[in-house]
């Protein structure tokens, strides 16, 4: 890890974050524009860059470069720019990428070489690999020769294996195995045999657990459902989810959204939901995405954003423990007015539409009843409103205002 990892008050500037704020609210409105390549400076440095991103994480973005002003001697080919985003837990984290690429690299695994990292952490130079993702080849499975397909699962799995290893071996390296962070790389639009793969983001998700994990519960389970959510609302954090507790269970029974559910009632509704942790800053959900599941908080608080490039704090919207979020959403099943990020660490018991649907399609009664609560809460809410602007109103009339 560099140094400048643990310098906080440098990382933590409000200048830093404001330089970020504005760089990424900048590239949005370019794009909006629909300018295709733009010239922008950051830390020092001049790039240019095309729109739109390559892609998008919970802590940076990623950018095809045209151009770059400083000097890279050892850089052949096409290269990409990293972005982290405003908080300084990101900044931190893509320091730390040069660990963990260093040590893949040194342990054969095939990762984009960083050949500039800004002392701030503010982005990173790398080199592009462009390939298939392992959620596009999972799509497109069934139509490949019978060859390729053997060439798939044993590169996969032996891919997988190794990583879970290394993971054993540095902890502090634990990165995201997600369908999405794994490439498969041709030639002349041909697999090589062996397969040739590649792990993209070499960024820490030290929460995840992948005890027990195989190859076969990441193909037969983990693909095929992440692949489902991948559809339905896009870019999903992949989180190992765990079975609801019991002690978690007992502390979640006393919110308000289950009142008037007998024990046995709330018991059945958390048997079918799990439980995630996040890191402070990571993306619960993201504005404008569906609404597939809702959330209870358990430990922790969750802060709600508007807009890509909101910063923490500007919107002031914290939800406790003992809340719900993303009700609205899961009842209308619509895009999310939103975007829920975990202000500290925290833990939050989903549940998914998908399971919940199974308990209401075998007629039983505590389904309806938490969709009740939660409907009367959104009324609550709804008249709360209704009553602030009738009293606003009043007094613009009355000349009170």
């Amino acid at each position: 890890m560099t140094e400048e990892t643990h310098s906080r008050p440098d990382l933590a500037s409000p200048e830093l974050e404001a330089e970020a704020a504005a760089f990424f609210e900048d590239l949005h409105h370019a794009q909006a524009e629909g300018k295709r390549e733009v010239e922008r400076a950051l830390g020092g440095a001049r790039f240019g860059l095309v729109l739109p991103p390559l892609g998008e994480g919970d802590r940076g973005m990623v950018y095809r470069l045209r151009s770059w002003s400083m000097t890279l001697p050892h850089a052949h080919g096409a290269l990409c720019l990293k972005v982290a985003k405003q908080q300084p837990v990101c900044r931190e984290r893509l320091l730390e990428e040069q660990m963990t690429t260093s040590f893949f690299l040194g342990e054969g695994i095939v990762v984009p070489r960083i050949h500039y990292m800004d002392s701030l952490g503010r982005f990173a130079l790398k080199d592009l690999i462009e390939g298939e993702s392992v959620t596009s080849l999972y799509l497109r499975f069934a139509s490949l020769t019978a060859r390729t397909q053997s060439l798939v699962l044993e590169g996969l799995e032996h891919f997988l294996t190794r990583l879970l290893e290394l993971f054993r071996k540095r902890p502090d390296c634990q990165v995201s195995i997600s369908p999405n962070n794994i490439y498969v790389l041709t030639e002349a639009g041909r697999f090589s045999d062996p397969l040739q793969l590649v792990l993209i983001d070499p960024g820490t998700t030290l929460k995840k657990s992948y005890e027990g994990f195989t190859f076969q519960k990441y193909w037969n389970e983990v693909l095929p459902d992440r692949v489902r959510k991948y559809q339905r609302t896009g870019y999903l954090q992949w989180l190992v989810p765990k079975e609801v507790t019991q002690s978690e269970r007992d502390e979640a029974k006393g919110f308000e959204i289950f009142r008037d559910l007998k024990p046995s009632e709330v018991f059945l509704l958390l048997k079918v939901a799990r439980t995630i942790e996040y890191d402070a800053e990571e993306v619960i959900f993201s504005e404008g995405s569906i609404g597939e599941n809702f959330y209870l908080v358990l430990e922790g608080e969750v802060e709600l954003r508007r807009g890509h490039f909101s910063r923490s704090g500007q919107f002031g919207v914290r939800i406790k423990p003992g809340s719900v979020l993303g009700e609205m959403g899961f009842l209308l099943h619509a895009p999310r007015s939103m975007t829920a990020v975990a202000a500290t660490p925290c833990k939050l018991i989903e549940v998914d539409r998908e399971r919940f649907n199974e308990l209401m399609e075998a007629n039983l009664t505590a389904p309806y009843k938490l969709i009740r609560n939660i409907a009367i809460t959104l009324a609550e809410r709804l008249h709360a409103l209704d009553s602030s602007h009738a009293r606003l109103l009043e007094e613009r009339a009355t000349g009170a205002y």
